[in-house]
Parts: C-alpha cells; structure tokens; sequence
C-alpha cells in the first residue's frame, strides 16, 4: 500500500508539529498522524529534499490506513472499482395493478385510471383499503362485532382470517 508523504504531526500533548520542526529540534517524542492516528517515523531528507513523516504500516490495521487522507489517491481509485465492482446492480420493480381512490376502481396496466382519465389518484397494489375506524361493524371470520360491544379501548379487527388488524375505538 502506498502513503504519500505527509508534512505535519500530533504530537503526545496534541499539538501540531512540521516535519522540519521536528528535525530541526531532534524530537523523540511519538509522533502520530494527524488524519488516522497512526504513528509516524521522521525522515530526515537528503539531497535537498526536505524532511518529511511517513507512516509505520507495520504497527496498524490496513483498514484504518486505507481511510487515511494520506492515502495515494492512485490507490483509492482503484479500491474505489474494485468496491464497486462488487455491488448488486438495482432492477426496478414496474407496477402492473393499481387502485383509483377518486373513481374506487381496481386496474391493471399504466397508470391510468380508465373511469377518471388520470393516475393522479391512483396507488400501486390494486387493492381497495378495507376498514373504517369508529363504530361501525366490523367482519372477524364470519363473526360481525362493534366496538361498542368489546370492552376496553382497543377492537381487533381483522380483513381476512390470517391477517388481523389493531383498530382503536372511540370511548
């Protein structure tokens, strides 16, 4: 994994350091990163090159480096497509029924109401919203029950025998 080179440092009280301070003044000090904390050795420079931080690999997790802003962005591009790479392609789900609420009519096809002209009104899943809240009767099985003839506050009420429905009911 490549690092480029960085420049600045935290010191062990936080504060910032330059590479040039820092061998300016021959520290001993730990050193540490400033964008991933981890710890950094001092290079001194040659050739009129001048001094610089590079990171300790050896001593820290390679996912923590790779979230270093230090990072060669060489190599972030190519984890970034090979990640990508990776990912499930979307598929889009077409709806094929729908439910006018103006007109009260199931349909099929584009959303088009053919009662109404429009799909402005329209909701996906062709299926009439069964149920009122408040107190009339509702169907349970084959049985016909009010809220006024369950006792406490809450009515279960059911649109069909395997679903079942909590309704709350006016005291």
């Amino acid at each position: 994994m490549r690092i480029l080179n960085c420049y600045m440092a935290n010191d062990s009280k936080g504060h910032f350091v330059t590479a040039k301070e820092a061998a300016k003044h021959n520290r001993q000090d730990v050193l540490c990163c400033v964008s991933c904390g981890c710890p950094l050795t001092l290079q001194r420079g040659n050739d009129g090159q001048p001094p610089w931080f590079e990171h300790d690999q050896m001593t820290v997790a390679e996912k923590i480096l790779l979230r270093c802003t230090w990072l060669d962005p060489a190599e972030k591009e190519a984890r970034r497509l090979h990640l990508q790479g990776m990912t499930v392609p979307d598929y889009t789900v077409k709806v094929r029924k729908w439910f006018c609420v103006m007109c009260d009519e199931n349909y099929e096809g584009e959303k088009c109401c053919p009662s109404c002209g429009t799909g402005v009104y329209s909701r996906e899943g062709g299926r009439r919203a069964t149920g009122r809240i408040g107190t009339e009767r509702f169907s349970r099985g084959n049985q016909l029950q009010s809220c006024n003839d369950i006792s406490g506050s809450a009515a279960l009420v059911g649109a069909s025998r395997d679903r079942e429905i909590l309704a709350l009911c006016p005291e």
